[in-house]
């Protein structure tokens, strides 16, 4: 209701404004175009990208088609929650263990897509095999990593846990200590008080 009470001259400047602040946010390489309703479309194919540009979060429709990418930082397409549509086809993916990120995040957003399936490059064991069809098999590079790095957390842990056990037997040595300390002074308190009795009994 607000926003209707708003002159049409003004309301129409600020959506100039708004469109001019989208545009700005382009990345170099692609063209963008603004919706009239709201976002963008943002137009990278065929520049010769080898890496994903940084994206302006409002993108509705992206368009990364016919690149030389081959792979995606994980978490470089997490902040396009107004997605609608994505193209990302035809560019040579290398399916190593980073390719899952862009495979998972494919598969978690609801968006239209190509029809062209997305497929491999490399390696050799995987080449030309469409996404969808990727395994965990697939990936041996992953089957060898996962093991080293399984290896260094075990080893950390067993670390941890060593120290831990030191510290809980250091703390039962002090405990130990202390209890005694304070038996010794119990004693001599009821020595002395016993030897300050006989001595008063004996003057007496």
């Amino acid at each position: 209701m607000a926003w209707r009470k708003i002159p049409i001259f003004i309301q129409l400047n600020i959506l100039a404004q708004l469109c001019n602040c989208s545009i700005d946010s382009c990345p170099t390489p692609c063209s963008c175009f603004p919706l009239q309703t709201r976002g963008l479309i943002v137009n990278c194919s065929s520049r010769h990208l080898k890496d994903v540009p940084d994206l302006p979060v409002i993108t509705v429709r992206l368009y990364l088609q016919n690149n030389v990418i081959t792979s995606v930082f994980p978490g470089a397409l997490d902040h396009l929650v107004s997605l609608q549509e994505v193209d990302v086809s035809d560019n040579p993916w290398n399916c190593d263990c980073q390719i899952l990120y862009l495979k998972s995040w494919l598969d978690s957003i609801p968006v239209q897509r190509n029809p062209k399936s997305l497929k491999c490059a490399t390696p050799n064991t995987v080449s030309m095999k469409p996404f969808q069809n990727l395994t965990g098999d697939d990936m041996t590079l992953c089957r060898r990593t996962w093991p080293i790095k399984c290896k260094k957390f075990f080893i950390r842990d067993l670390y941890m846990i060593g120290l831990a056990v030191f510290v809980l037997i250091l703390m039962s040595y002090v405990v130990r200590m202390a209890r005694k300390l304070a038996c010794c002074v119990a004693v001599t308190t009821v020595s002395r008080h016993k030897k300050s009795s006989n001595e008063s009994y004996k003057s007496k």
